[in-house]
């Protein structure tokens, strides 16, 4: 029912796989926070067109570049904050998979040459 406590090396395997969890969530949050900027320029280079008369103005693409620009701020802002969160995740685990190392009190071997 209950498991006995894990050994130092499936402490630091298990923390090893959280952090590489926590680097793919960070790739595809940085990826979104792209997204959201490639989005965010459409929609303000959409509206500057429509404002200069590079395209003919009409109130659906004036909504449609508001909404694209406004999405995109928000997808980036939220993916940001996203990624820093993350990266302290990431942080912290690697700092207790580097204590969990330390603990171990591994033995250093010379070169070998004698």
């Amino acid at each position: 029912m209950f498991e006995a406590d894990p050994t130092p090396a499936e402490q630091i395997e298990r923390l090893e796989e959280r952090i590489d969890e926590l680097r793919e969530a960070i790739r595809r949050s940085r990826r979104l926070a792209a997204g959201g900027r490639a989005c965010l320029f459409a929609g303000a280079a959409l509206l500057v067109c429509l404002m200069l008369g590079f395209a003919a103005f009409t109130q659906l693409r004036m909504i449609v570049g508001i909404t694209v620009a406004l999405g995109g701020l928000v997808l980036m802002g939220s993916s940001i904050g996203s990624t820093r969160q993350l990266e302290r995740a990431l942080k912290l685990t690697e700092d207790e998979r580097n204590a969990a190392i330390d603990a171990l009190e591994l033995v250093e071997f010379g070169d070998g040459a004698r």
